[in-house]
């Protein structure tokens, strides 16, 4: 009997969540915005640096990233706290998947970033971007099934698309800023020598 109370209660906290989707637009619009602003232009930055050759340290990448996060965070706690009672116009599913991908993104992050020093080989910072792309699509797929805004399920999907298009392209890319450098050097595989 109390295996078939849990699954009775557990199917109405997952309709409670669908119904909840039906209510209207999410807020978090302009966290979005921020993040994508934010991200965006450390990964121009990253990219003309390197097309320009004026990074020439390890550092400099990592706090360009750390810029970034800081800029990104600091709108975060400003906007969160700015909504106040406005909240609950957010379907509690949507807000719940964003959080869980903002966590998610941060902890691949750590973890790249900490198999990269440990491994002494940067170049695996670069499977960051699939990894966001993908994450970004299954949100956005929750958003579209939630609110039935089916131009949602192309933004889903075009993140899908682009997580293999970031892949193809890091993995395609220079691996080093010395054509002289051997394969199995650390610095070979990083894209900003040191």
């Amino acid at each position: 009997m109390t295996d078939q109370n849990a699954v009775r209660e557990d199917i109405a906290f997952m309709r409670a969540l669908a119904e909840e989707g039906r209510a209207g637009a999410p807020l978090g619009g302009s966290i979005l915005i921020a993040s994508g602003l934010s991200f965006g232009t450390a990964s121009l930055a990253i990219w003309a640096g390197a097309t320009w050759r004026l990074l020439h340290h390890d550092w400099q990448v990592a706090a360009i990233w750390g810029a970034s996060m800081v800029v990104f965070l600091g709108y975060l706690f400003i906007a969160k706290a700015s909504w106040g009672e406005k909240k609950a116009g957010t379907p509690r599913a949507v807000g719940i998947a964003w959080s869980g991908a903002g966590w998610s993104i941060f902890f691949i992050g750590l973890s790249l970033a900490v198999m990269a020093v440990h491994g002494h080989d940067a170049y695996v910072g670069n499977a960051f971007m699939p990894f966001i792309l993908a994450i970004y699509g299954s949100c956005w797929f929750v958003a579209a099934a939630l609110s039935r805004a089916r131009w949602l399920y192309a933004v889903a999907f075009g993140s899908f698309g682009m997580a293999v298009v970031a892949a193809w392209f890091a993995a395609s890319g220079p691996r080093s800023t010395s054509s002289t450098a051997s394969a199995s050097t650390p610095s070979a595989r990083c894209p900003v020598s040191s």
